[in-house]
């Protein structure tokens, strides 16, 4: 078409008539050139989403790796340059929502080619900064959030006809920021969202905020439809991650499988837990340079920051049941009682037979008390002996004592130093540390006959998705006698 223009353009220039035809031509020859221009070739993972002709979740790891990594956009402030790009696909096309900004794009074209279209008219001020973008079949939704120093818990429902943003009304919420080392799930067949509490701080703006830390370490569900929102129970922390979201649940490391709906996790195969290993991991990196992960069929994509991918086929034979549930209900906490702490009930039943056998002997012959007291005290000693903490424990634990005597908190690199980690893939850095606090926390309780942690976490002020680790000031007296 282009060259038929041209022609006819240079052969009727001496003509009145043609020169004004000539002139029509010539505009429709630039708006031709002009759409020729504004077409774009979509990425390899982009070309194979836009091929697969149903709905398709995509889930971004981090945000910053890429400042926009699908679109560009040139009218966006330098606040929003590193906020991250979600996607989704919903029953009515690709759509690719800006975050912290509210604005929505849509994929104009096919696999081969096309152009990002923005079809909303929100202005947006970045208060859901690390918010959850996703569809269920024809509807866009957005879920928690962080910005103006808060985190939300809000459902947000895109409204096509009025090209804004609508809230979803809950009967209740609790906040939450999206971030790879949280738990989560989208159960479209049902149309639940699954997600943890993360605690709430009251007032951002003051020096002595209070935290509400009674959604911390519970999972809860939200039925989209209803607009119900329910608290499931608690969960144990370290079993955190997100790789990937399958039609069986969340895969949260590199051998597990969170089942939400059945509440159970799976184990992964051997061959599926190497695969996954050697995409998202080696021994001599701490870096993560996937970009976003996807189901399509069976098989689980992992894009990388170029915008290729790699794939792993899974097969529901590929997972094997365990006994261990991914959250204990609320209403039988003493299941969960009774099966994480077996050390805790076994002290406690030891505790109380020392003390009756004290009281008996007591009450049967006085003369024998010195004896009795001395055994007491083989039995403290005894306990000491079992929940010490090894050289490693100690330093992390003085370290993190020290700096918070100066109310400060220690990062995890600082941790990572400590355990002698810092060259270790991302997940390997996360369970030391996990691993390592829980223990310590496990082994004071069990000592000092507390049912608390001794040791907290929060969330970095300068980072949402990253932790900083601290205890409590009414609790540093607790710790002096394992450091003396």
């Amino acid at each position: 078409m282009l060259i038929q223009v041209i022609y006819l353009l240079f052969y009727v220039k001496n003509d009145i008539i043609a020169v004004g035809m000539g002139k029509k031509l010539l505009l429709i020859c630039f708006m031709y050139w002009g759409a020729l221009v504004a077409q774009e070739k979509p990425g390899p993972f982009l070309q194979r989403i836009l091929s697969h002709k149903s709905p398709v979740l995509i889930f971004n790891f981090q945000s910053s790796t890429n400042e926009m990594p699908i679109h560009k956009i040139l009218d966006l402030t330098p606040t929003f340059t590193f906020s991250g790009q979600a996607i989704t696909k919903s029953s009515k096309g690709l759509f690719l929502n800006h975050l912290g900004t509210g604005r929505i794009y849509q994929w104009k074209g096919d696999e081969a080619s096309g152009q990002w279209t923005r079809i909303d008219s929100t202005y947006f001020t970045g208060y859901n900064f690390l918010s959850l973008f996703f569809s269920m079949d024809s509807t866009i939704y957005s879920f928690g959030g962080t910005g103006y120093w808060y985190n939300n818990g809000n459902l947000r429902k895109y409204n096509p006809i009025a090209k804004e943003w609508n809230v979803k009304r809950l009967d209740n919420s609790t906040p939450w920021i999206y971030e790879t080392d949280e738990l989560f799930y989208i159960d479209t067949s049902n149309r639940k969202l699954y997600f943890n509490g993360q605690g709430r701080k009251f007032d951002a703006g003051l020096a002595d905020a209070s935290v509400d830390s009674s959604s911390i370490n519970k999972l809860y569900c939200i039925d989209i439809d209803k607009g119900t929102f329910k608290e499931l129970g608690s969960y144990e922390p370290s079993m955190t991650g997100f790789f990937g979201q399958t039609p069986w649940g969340t895969i949260v490391s590199f051998d597990k499988l969170a089942d939400y709906s059945n509440n159970k996790y799976y184990k992964l195969s051997e061959k599926i837990e190497t695969q996954l290993f050697k995409i998202l991991s080696s021994s001599n990196s701490s870096s993560f340079i996937k970009q976003y992960s996807f189901w399509i069929d069976s098989v689980l994509y992992f894009t990388k920051t170029d915008l290729k991918y790699d794939s792993i086929i899974i097969h529901r034979s590929d997972l094997t049941p365990t006994n261990i549930p991914v959250y204990f209900p609320s209403t039988n906490q003493e299941l969960r009682k009774s099966t994480t702490s077996i050390p805790w009930l076994w002290i406690i039943s030891t505790a109380m037979l020392i003390s009756l056998n004290i009281y008996l002997y007591k009450r049967k012959n006085k003369k024998h008390s010195t004896a009795i007291a001395n055994n007491n005290e083989g039995s403290e000693l005894f306990v000491q002996e079992k929940f010490k903490l090894t050289e490693v424990e100690l330093n992390l634990l003085q370290t993190i004592f020290e700096n918070s005597i100066l109310k400060k908190t220690t990062s995890i690199d600082s941790i990572n130093t400590i355990l002698g980690c810092t060259n270790k893939s991302i997940e390997v850095q996360k369970r030391l540390r996990s691993d390592t606090i829980n223990t310590i926390n496990q082994k004071i309780s069990m000592s000092v006959l507390i049912d608390y942690n001794i040791i907290q976490r929060k969330r970095s002020e300068f980072d949402g998705r990253s932790f900083e680790y601290f205890i409590e000031e009414q609790n540093l007296h607790q710790v002096r006698k394992f450091l003396a």
